[in-house]
């Protein structure tokens, strides 16, 4: 993996830019291709830099790959008519992963650089759950950081469960997308 973005952080520092405490918030805030992330940041960076950024990021988009739970999970919710969103903390360029996903999922898309805000921040989830039309307490929240996916919903009064694959499941954790179907069935 090349994480591109890293690599523009680095060449910057290396030109005489300090790194700065928010420069992974800005970089996932930011609603703008490379070359406008690289200028909010403060970046001056040559053509071949942000071409480099360019090509590293669409290598990492195709080696993109959905786990086999993805796509059975999300046709058996909107089977039963539950919407759903996807709330993820992203670079406006890696938001071409989320469009890649098949159109009839009909996913409210609550994204950091489209928000304004990043997870755990309340204001990405309230985002959210202003989308769907429904109330924190009415949402479930499925993802696989502890923190902004399980404690920052949580506070925000949303249900929620940590997503840890190849681990038992309990009280506040899923080992699979397709235990969500049978939380959805018992409520």
């Amino acid at each position: 993996m090349h994480h591109p973005f890293r690599q523009l952080l680095k060449w910057a520092r290396e030109n005489g830019r300090t790194p700065k405490s928010d420069d992974a918030r800005t970089l996932m805030t930011v609603n703008g291709d490379v070359p406008e992330l690289a200028a909010a940041l403060g970046i001056d960076a040559p053509d071949e830099m942000i071409e480099q950024v360019h090509l590293h990021i669409q290598e990492e988009l195709d080696s993109l790959t959905l786990y086999d739970d993805v796509i059975p999970t999300l046709t058996a919710l909107r089977r039963h008519h539950i919407p759903i969103a996807i709330c993820s903390n992203l670079a406006f360029p890696y938001g071409k992963a989320i469009d890649l996903l098949p159109r009839e999922q009909q996913l409210i898309r609550g994204l950091s650089y489209e928000t304004g805000f990043i997870k755990p921040e309340a204001g990405i989830y309230h985002a959210v759950v202003s989308q769907l039309q429904v109330q924190p307490e009415e949402c479930l929240f499925v993802g696989d950081t502890l923190l902004a996916d399980y404690e920052g919903p949580r506070q925000f009064g949303m249900n929620a469960y940590h997503l840890v694959r190849g681990t038992p499941s309990n009280d506040h954790s899923i080992n699979s997308l397709a235990d969500v179907l049978a939380t959805a069935r018992n409520e």
